[in-house]
């Protein structure tokens, strides 16, 4: 199976406890934070589902306003209705803590955790050739897609993932050696593209992967089979006889 982590924190903005038909709890928490890019601070909103009873026992005691670490992993999911096909990340929450003596500033619109964590590290293969492009103010950006897996227990199979991928100035240049099917060992930040559907008129979200460092990998190949060498004989030593006397 592939590598698959993601770790999230921010502040609590909302969080909401529900039971599927039979019976099991599913927490919905959204995080807000601002995570440190150079000189900068990037807006991060995540949106994670946890599942279980420890998600049930989570719900008692989060408070809105608070700053949370969450651990866990992407899930792909697709459709189609009406004619009309439809995909999907989600982050999956694994495990949830408060964070103590967190930055946490108030803005115009509420709380925000400064300094905030939105890191993914991902490994698999990429599902075709990058496109290496220039910004019209001449910046290298690279794109391309990533495939990967991991096991569903309650389904006992693997399931597959993908996740699109970005990759901007230096860091696209490693693209440049990859082609369709190469593997690879990814970190990055998660973001959000929003967009307007022109035939829909309705807003459309994309969750992409920006590139952070980028680690080719090889595959072992099985080599061929040594024949194994004979096996040494141990020589026999003639036992010492015992005579009889006459």
């Amino acid at each position: 199976m592939s590598t698959n982590l993601v770790f999230i924190s921010g502040v609590l903005s909302k969080h909401d406890l529900r039971y599927t038909p039979k019976g099991t709890p599913v927490l919905e928490v959204t995080l807000i934070g601002k995570r440190a890019v150079g000189n900068e601070h990037i807006f991060s909103r995540a949106d994670l589902t946890f599942y279980g009873r420890m998600a049930e026992h989570w719900a008692n005691h989060l408070v809105a306003g608070e700053a949370y670490q969450a651990m866990g992993h992407l899930v792909y999911e697709s459709w189609e209705a009406d004619g009309q096909k439809g995909s999907r990340l989600r982050i999956v929450g694994e495990d949830l803590f408060r964070l103590e003596n967190a930055d946490v500033r108030q803005e115009e619109q509420g709380p925000v955790l400064y300094g905030a964590e939105n890191r993914v590290i991902l490994s698999g293969g990429l599902t075709a050739d990058p496109e290496i492009r220039q910004t019209p103010r001449k910046t290298p950006v690279a794109r391309a897609s990533l495939g990967f897996s991991s096991w569903d227990a309650s389904a006992k199979q693997a399931r597959s993932h993908y996740i699109e991928l970005e990759a901007w100035r230096e860091l696209a240049a490693p693209f440049a050696s990859l082609k369709k099917g190469s593997p690879v060992l990814l970190e990055g930040a998660l973001k959000t593209e929003v967009w307007e559907d022109q035939e829909t008129k309705t807003r459309r979200y994309k969750r992409v992967l920006e590139v952070q460092r980028v680690t080719p990998l090889a595959r072992i190949r099985p080599t061929e089979r040594v024949q194994d060498a004979p096996a040494q004989v141990k020589p026999r030593t003639k036992s010492k006889q015992k005579t009889k006397a006459a």
